[in-house]
């Protein structure tokens, strides 16, 4: 079962963190100023992530039914959720095979299209040797939150970024998804061009999009002045 923490009372969210994100890492900050709108606020963190055991590997499909195990032992009713980055991806699969356990989706700093050439980078830099080599500070901080299941997970995760080009969601799986979704960026992100992220929007059918100013890649760079009225205007949408 996934490790996961809620507060708050009311229809439930659920916070997705990103490839090596964690509950306390990305979703802390923001998880009391959701709670206080009248929502229960339930985070996760993924298998091999922080304090969730590793399953036997790491990929979109053991995602998916990790998380409907977890919404099975909740009974929670048809959720909002928020995934940043890889967390919106995991979430798009997620509804595409459970869309009567979703009621809308807001995707934070997502890439959805990846080239061969992006894929290989990614997973060359998820190598232990090339993080102690190039990034030895962020290892010894990943370390810190996944313990030894770091190992484990490094190469699982290279080997699922690698296969998207091949394997990831097309915008023609897209194109009957009836979810109302929420497409967001920051407009300098250096992982998702603004672009980049319209695209995605513009092949939803039910979607917004919305761009925040002086914005890089990282959840912890979203503030709070422009992040609750925007996630105010979401939730009023849906009702």
């Amino acid at each position: 079962m996934l490790q996961h923490t809620s507060i708050g009372s009311g229809p439930p969210i659920v916070l997705l963190p990103s490839m090596l994100g964690s509950i306390d890492a990305e979703w802390r900050p923001y998880m009391k100023t959701i709670a206080d709108l009248g929502y229960t606020v339930i985070a996760i963190d993924w298998p091999g992530h922080a304090k969730s055991e590793m399953t036997k590997s790491f990929t979109f499909r053991v995602l998916v039914e990790e998380l409907d195990a977890l919404f099975k032992h909740l009974k929670t009713e048809p959720a909002v959720i928020f995934g940043y980055s890889m967390g919106g991806y995991a979430a798009l699969h997620y509804a595409l095979k459970n869309p009567t356990r979703v009621l809308a989706i807001w995707m934070h700093g997502t890439k959805f299209y990846w080239s061969g050439e992006e894929a290989e980078n990614t997973a060359a830099e998820l190598d232990m040797e090339w993080q102690q080599e190039n990034k030895p500070e962020r290892l010894e901080k990943l370390r810190a939150i996944h313990g030894d299941n770091l190992d484990t997970l490094m190469p699982w995760l290279a080997k699922m970024v690698v296969n998207l080009p091949d394997t990831g969601l097309t915008p023609f799986e897209l194109e009957d998804f009836k979810i109302p979704v929420l497409v967001s960026v920051g407009d300098r992100d250096d992982l998702i061009p603004v672009n980049e992220a319209y695209d995605l929007y513009d092949s939803l059918p039910n979607a917004q999009m919305a761009v925040f100013a002086d914005t890089n890649h990282p959840l912890q760079s979203v503030r709070d002045h422009v992040f609750v009225p925007v996630l105010k205007d979401f939730l009023n949408r849906l009702d």
